[in-house]
């Protein structure tokens, strides 16, 4: 039993059911109970593989409706596949930073599940700004842009619950903040490592802009929330992918 809570493609597919809207066929599901801390270094490749996806969709929609069409394609497939899942975190992210309201107060603002306008504003800039970027650079150059800010973007989320802190009783984030240790992290940079000959510029700005933004936004969650949640996890992640998306572009 013990080989099977640490087999990695069990944790892969662990990961692809929370962090995804991928079907994961039962058969697949680990027999045992694994802990998310410990299949949450994969996460890497799980966003490898959304990035890989929204780049295919990205280059066969290109010739067909432009850059900006293909862009907002790309944008739907990745959404559908289960960006989505962070992107709820990060409009309740920025609904609570923007009600001014600090620790419990904060918190139950972001609780709402109703749509806030400041939660709406920033889903509205960061697709936005997403999309324009892509549509921006050459094809070929989107597509690695695509795959390579996606696994950053997850990468920014496992330092996130590296550097947070959880001192709430219950919440999704919880097991993960509280189990991510450094030996995690470490397999996390491991994991994202092995993308590096495929565009090392591209991977080494990707990964240093998400995972800026990430320990920017851990910072203000900490000292407005008091804490780094599930929400917070979710935002670190679309923040830091925006970012490096960003870098992409700067540098093609």
């Amino acid at each position: 039993m013990a080989a099977e809570r640490t087999r990695p493609d069990k944790s892969l597919f662990l990961l692809l059911g929370f962090l995804t809207a991928l079907p994961v066929p039962r058969r697949l599901w680990p027999r045992e109970p694994l802990s998310l801390a410990d299949a949450l270094p994969l996460a890497p490749f799980v966003g490898a593989l959304l990035g890989a996806l929204s780049a295919a969709l990205h280059l066969l929609a290109r010739p067909l409706v432009g850059g900006s069409g293909a862009a907002w394609i790309a944008l739907a497939g990745y959404i559908l596949c289960g960006w989505s899942l962070h992107l709820d975190g990060f409009s309740d992210l920025a609904d609570g930073l923007g009600s001014h309201k600090k620790g419990e107060a904060m918190r139950a603002v972001m609780k709402d599940s109703r749509l806030g306008g400041f939660g709406a504003v920033a889903l509205v800039v960061a697709l936005g700004l997403w999309t324009s970027l892509v549509a921006s650079m050459e094809a070929l150059e989107a597509a690695r842009a695509l795959f390579m800010a996606a696994l950053a973007g997850r990468f920014g989320l496992c330092l996130a619950a590296r550097l947070g802190t959880y001192p709430w009783e219950s919440g999704l984030g919880r097991e993960i903040v509280l189990s991510f240790s450094t030996r995690h992290l470490l397999l996390a940079l491991t994991a994202a490592g092995l993308f590096l000959p495929l565009a090392p510029q591209l991977w080494l700005a990707s990964l240093l802009a998400a995972s800026l933004v990430a320990s920017g936004l851990v910072a203000v969650a900490e000292k407005r929330l008091g804490g780094t949640n599930g929400d917070v996890l979710g935002a670190c992640e679309v923040a830091g992918e925006v970012a490096a998306l960003l870098s992409c572009a700067a540098l093609t």
